[in-house]
């Protein structure tokens, strides 16, 4: 299995994972200019990061990379047994970090990065306000917990904390204080430390 891993992007979720899972995975660091090429379009159509490639052909999108690199290494305990209620809340909360957290981060990222011309300030407000109300939904659902499910670390806590760690890293959006400890606790994870330095 190999995986096309570009720093600091959507790829560091999965080789997180990956640091996490202990699975064998070899990882190719690519620099921007090279998503753009043919060869790497083969495998990402829109020329994004992450790409992984097994035994059956090449996969993207970086959630369910997790899932699936979580599903290849059950002993690694980081995804409920099929069919159980923690399985699907931990498929909850991937969908959920992607559609509620990340896409309105995307959203006030394109404006506030853009060049040239002003961020429309309208659109940027609307968004930090929508990551605001889902990062309120995963303060609730943690209730004093150091996980969001069960009583153990999961890829669902994957998925949430990268892209919370994302929001952080970025200056997008300021994390409010009750969601800081748990994302310090994500982010002194060994396993996180490896992934996030990791650029070769």
């Amino acid at each position: 299995m190999r995986l096309y891993h570009q720093p600091r992007s959507r790829s560091t979720r999965v080789l997180w994972l990956a640091e996490e899972a202990g699975a064998p995975v070899d990882v190719v660091v690519i620099e921007r200019a090279q998503k753009a090429t043919e060869d790497y379009r083969k495998m990402h159509p829109l020329g994004r990061s992450p790409a992984y490639v097994e035994d059956g052909g090449p996969v993207f999108e970086s959630a369910a990379l997790c899932l699936h690199l979580a599903d290849r290494h059950p002993e690694a305990g980081l995804i409920a047994a099929p069919g159980s209620y923690e399985r699907a809340l931990q498929y909850q909360w991937c969908f959920f970090a992607m559609t509620e957290l990340e896409a309105p981060l995307i959203d006030a990222a394109r404006q506030l990065w853009k060049d040239p011309g002003e961020p429309i300030a309208e659109i940027v407000d609307a968004a930090i306000e929508r990551f605001e109300r889902g990062v309120e939904v995963i303060v609730a659902a943690l209730a004093g917990s150091d996980h969001l499910v069960g009583d153990g670390f999961s890829v669902a806590d994957i998925v949430v904390g990268g892209v919370l760690t994302f929001a952080r890293m970025s200056g997008v959006a300021e994390l409010p204080a009750d969601i800081v400890p748990y994302v310090d606790g994500l982010e002194a994870r060994p396993a996180r430390q490896r992934a996030y330095t990791r650029t070769a």
